[in-house]
Formats: structure tokens, C-alpha cells, sequence
């Protein structure tokens, strides 16, 4: 397979928001995506994630490990406790992590999934 490389540039274009699947409150969270791809073998996806402040429940329940490159919030897995992250953090989340985020200001950051 060849190495697949993804830069994120002052003019990359990003997706039209999208609000959240399970906001927990008024203030409902806005998504948008850029440099997205998914690779069918081995099973993956990559990118550069964005979301406004906000609450709610996680979807995502393959593997994934994030670095957030601005922003700042917290994720409060079911089975655990909070964990509070800002621009500069790296996460991984097994697979079937399920929990709660709280956006506290704007997040962006790389994501690669895996499943």
C-alpha cells in the first residue's frame, strides 16, 4: 500500500456543518469534515474534524485515535471517568467506547479510524 499523506492548508475546503446525531441539550454541536477518506483494505478512514460547543453521545464505536489540534472539551466514557482535553492532546479510543462529549470551544482535529 502506499503511504497516504494529508495536509491542511489555509484554502482546504471543509463540508457544510452538520448538527450532531444525539444532542443533549439547546445548544446543539455543528460538524464539518475535511480531507475525509476511507480505504477499503485494510478498513480505515482519516481526517481533519471540526465541531462548535455543544454536548452529546458518542457514535463512533470503531477504534479511533485523535490529536486536537485547536479547541478544548471533555468526553466522559460510560465506564470511566472524565477525560479533558485541549488543542495539543492525542486520544485513543478502543472500540466501543461510548460516553458523552462537551465541546466547551470550537475542536479541530486529526482523526484516524479504524474498523
Amino acid at each position: 500500500m502506499t503511504p497516504i499523506i494529508k495536509r491542511l492548508t489555509a484554502d482546504t475546503a471543509f463540508s457544510a456543518p452538520r448538527p450532531v446525531a444525539q444532542p443533549l441539550g439547546d445548544l446543539v454541536s455543528q460538524t464539518r469534515l475535511a480531507l475525509d477518506e476511507g480505504v477499503q483494505s485494510p478498513h480505515f478512514s482519516l481526517g481533519v474534524w471540526e465541531c462548535t460547543p455543544g454536548s452529546w453521545r458518542r457514535q463512533v464505536l470503531q477504534a479511533e485515535y485523535s490529536y486536537f489540534i485547536s479547541g478544548k472539551g471533555s468526553f466522559t466514557p460510560d465506564e470511566g471517568e472524565v477525560i479533558h482535553f485541549q488543542a495539543g492532546d492525542a486520544v485513543y479510543f478502543p472500540p466501543n467506547t461510548t460516553g458523552v462529549w462537551v465541546i466547551e470551544k470550537t475542536v479541530t482535529k486529526h482523526y484516524f479510524i479504524v474498523g
